[in-house]
């Protein structure tokens, strides 16, 4: 077995580092033109993001034969109340020929630490097409969480079935939409996905729809779904997004059960793509739950997954 050697990274490491990250960014994200290239062809925020982890002791790197091979960082915060440790995409990076060796390593370092000081919730994004980093996680215990993906708005011409209306949300809808967003967060929080959802006002409704960018599908009088589209204004270095970049985010997007499969989200997405290329937005992000049986199907039939999210739970007794 290598001898390797794992230590705390100094500022002097993050060159090293970032040329590690970069290349595996063009490995598994640079044939998606819907992905942003800004972050590994504009570095700095990348340098500074690693330098912060440097300067609160919160980031690692693994040599062999004294030279930089992989390196792991990551955040402390609290999520759902719990404990919870961090590794987003940037904050992690092997050469691929030690991939195995010395990503295990890395967990096994880094998980030691958080669990003595009681975290035992552990998350990490990687590259969703780097099938070996999550065959590893995977066999650590970890599980598929939540997806982003990508789309170019070039290039997509969605034929519909056009027995159902939809249309810009407007005032007079807030009371539909809010009964909608309502039944959705009912949805979010049953099975498969248990996942809880804050209640909305209908100040806040009303503040949606004054974003001007929601739209309602609509079967006769009744709101049966809705699609909510913002625009970025700057840079998100978890996420990967850039500028004016089309963001399917908040409420998120919801359908009716009972209306899913006869084509209405495809038509509240045509309504996204058309109000992106009339903007000159050329990509559009959307994350979705793993265990979101619905969403998991539609998403990939027109927006390509790049980053994957995992996580681990550790058993609760074991600092007992």
């Amino acid at each position: 077995m290598n001898n390797y050697l794992i230590r705390e990274m100094q500022e002097s490491d993050i060159p090293q580092a970032i040329k590690i990250w970069v290349e595996q960014n063009k490995l598994y994200c640079s044939d998606n033109m819907a992905f942003p290239g800004y972050w590994r062809d504009n570095t700095n925020g990348i340098a500074g993001y690693l330098n912060r982890r440097v300067q609160s002791g919160t980031a690692v790197v693994i040599e062999l034969d004294n030279r930089v091979i992989g390196y792991q960082g990551y955040e402390e915060f609290p999520f759902n109340g719990e404990k919870s440790a961090f590794c987003p995409v940037v904050l992690h990076a092997v050469v691929e020929e030690y991939k195995e060796e010395a990503y295990t390593l890395l967990y096994k370092y880094v998980s030691q630490r958080w669990v003595l000081k009681n975290i035992l919730n552990h998350m990490w994004i990687i590259n969703f097409n780097d099938l070996k980093l999550r065959n590893i996680l995977y066999d650590l215990g970890f599980g598929s969480y939540l997806i982003d993906a990508f789309a170019c708005t070039a290039g997509h011409t969605l034929h519909c079935n056009e027995s159902y209306v939809v249309k810009r949300a407007g005032e007079k809808d807030k009371g539909d939409l809010y009964d909608l967003i309502e039944e959705s967060r009912e949805y979010y929080s049953s099975a498969p996905l248990f996942l809880r959802r804050d209640q909305y006002s209908m100040e806040e409704v009303e503040s949606f729809i004054k974003g001007g960018n929601l739209f309602i599908a609509w079967d006769k009088e009744m709101a049966i779904g809705f699609i909510n589209v913002s625009v970025s204004q700057d840079k998100n270095i978890i996420e990967m997004w850039t500028e004016n970049c089309g963001l399917i985010d908040e409420i998120g997007a919801y359908i009716k059960p009972q209306y899913r499969g006869k084509g209405i989200g495809k038509e509240l997405l045509k309504n996204v793509f058309d109000f992106c290329k009339s903007n000159s937005i050329q990509s559009i992000h959307v994350d979705y739950e793993t265990a979101n049986i619905f969403a998991n199907k539609f998403w990939k039939k027109y927006f390509r997954p790049m980053l994957l999210s995992v996580r681990r739970t550790i058993n609760k007794n074991i600092n007992d």
